[in-house]
């Protein structure tokens, strides 16, 4: 089941990101500005996710998670493909609204299964295993994205992304069976699920689940708002054309991160042995080197220099993603994780991703300039060391929560 959840969410990454590959033949055709694209790649997704995150929480914690991810996964693939016909600005919003909506069980559904399939000793390599999905989407989409883009247009890019996923939503449904819920977790005793009440009174009461929340939050947010903007870069600072710098993007970003993504897995477990503090120790470190890779990859004065520290700033973003959401599904019993993992999504992607998105354009924006978007994505990365602070924080509450 692992590999048929990383594949939908492979074609769910590809279909969040497909926007951020045509950003500039976006902008050319229908005249938009750089807060306009912050919109349509952050909030126009991530505001209707927000809202449906909180409802597909209480479902996950109640009802069959393979048949609510097959559902979604259809109706999000159909409403990217409909893209592909969006005739102005507005039909791409409300497109994206649809996609933002129906992906919010995806990633905690997702989660949810994975706790109930791996003990916690394996549970960091099969979340980031899992997360590779990002980076694997990310490569297909910014690679594939770009010869596509450069042979048929913007508009194939939609209409090819949305297809997949459809079949893999057949698979999941027809040959999977649900795994039985807290069968790895000493604390499940048949608990019956709780409301979000007191699943905020849960987190309200663990330092650090307090502390890895607004952690997740600011890394993956980060992590969003450089994909976003990093073909911008390119084709603004150092004059590549959207096609081949989306291509740049996927191979340089995209394959590296996967390869950290997986190594990060490993390491965690391997070094943790289980213990969600030390396991929250690993992304604190990645997040902390990412910062220093960003900045330097936003200063370099040329091209081959800004794509070696593009791939070493990739790399470490694969770090942070799987340890991090490992941390977060280790931490919460299994009668609420579904809830816990739902409002820590509903804070990465509303304000991780979508502000940090939008910011990092409206910034390019005010500064005005002709490298404007520079120092802006500049700005952005200092956001990964305060997801570092959280991240240690994490893991100093965990390790006093052990002792008392």
């Amino acid at each position: 089941m692992l590999v048929l959840l990383a594949l939908i969410y492979i074609f769910g990454s590809i279909d969040r990101m497909v926007p951020s590959v045509i950003v500039e033949p976006l902008k050319a055709e229908f005249q938009l500005s750089d807060s306009e694209m912050g919109f349509l790649t952050g909030f126009a997704y991530s505001i209707p996710y927000a809202l449906a995150v909180l409802p597909a929480g209480w479902f996950i914690d109640r009802f069959d998670r393979r048949k609510l991810l097959s559902i979604t996964a259809a109706i999000w693939s159909l409403l990217t493909a409909a893209g592909a016909g969006a005739q102005n600005y507005l039909m791409l919003v409300l497109a994206r609204f649809g996609v933002g909506a129906s992906e919010a069980p995806a990633s905690p559904g997702s989660l949810s299964l994975i706790g109930d399939l791996f003990p916690k000793d394996r549970r960091a390599t099969a979340v980031s295993l899992y997360y590779a999905g990002t980076a694997v989407g990310q490569l297909v989409t910014f690679l594939v994205g770009g010869w596509l883009l450069l042979q048929f247009g913007w508009r194939s890019l939609f209409l090819i992304a949305g297809v997949p996923g459809l079949l893999l939503a057949a698979l999941l449904f027809f040959t999977c069976r649900e795994p039985r819920r807290g069968q790895f977790d000493e604390d499940s005793n048949d608990k019956q699920p709780v409301s979000y009440g007191k699943a905020l009174s849960a987190i309200a009461a663990s330092p650090s689940l307090r502390q890895a929340i607004p952690a997740n939050m600011l890394s993956t947010g980060v992590n969003y708002a450089i994909m976003v903007w990093s073909v911008s870069f390119l084709v603004r600072i150092h004059a590549m054309s959207p096609e081949y710098a989306a291509m740049t993007v996927g191979v340089a970003i995209g394959s590296i991160m996967m390869l950290g993504s997986i190594i990060a897995g490993l390491v965690a477990d391997r070094y943790a042995k289980g213990d969600a503090g030390r396991v929250a120790q690993v992304p604190g470190i990645g997040t902390a080197l990412a910062g220093i890779l960003g900045i330097a990859m936003c200063l370099m004065p040329t091209l081959p220099l800004a794509i070696a520290f593009m791939a070493g700033l990739g790399f470490f973003m694969g770090i942070n993603t799987g340890p991090g959401y490992a941390t977060l599904v280790s931490l919460s019993d299994s009668n609420m994780r579904g809830a816990i993992l739902s409002l820590a999504k509903l804070a990465s992607i509303l304000i991780g991703n979508g502000f940090l998105a939008y910011f990092t354009g409206a910034l390019s924006d005010a500064i005005g300039s002709d490298d404007s978007i520079r120092w802006a994505l500049l700005s952005t990365m200092l956001f990964f060391f305060w997801a570092s602070f959280h991240f240690f924080m994490a893991s100093r509450a965990k390790f006093r929560e052990a002792k008392a």
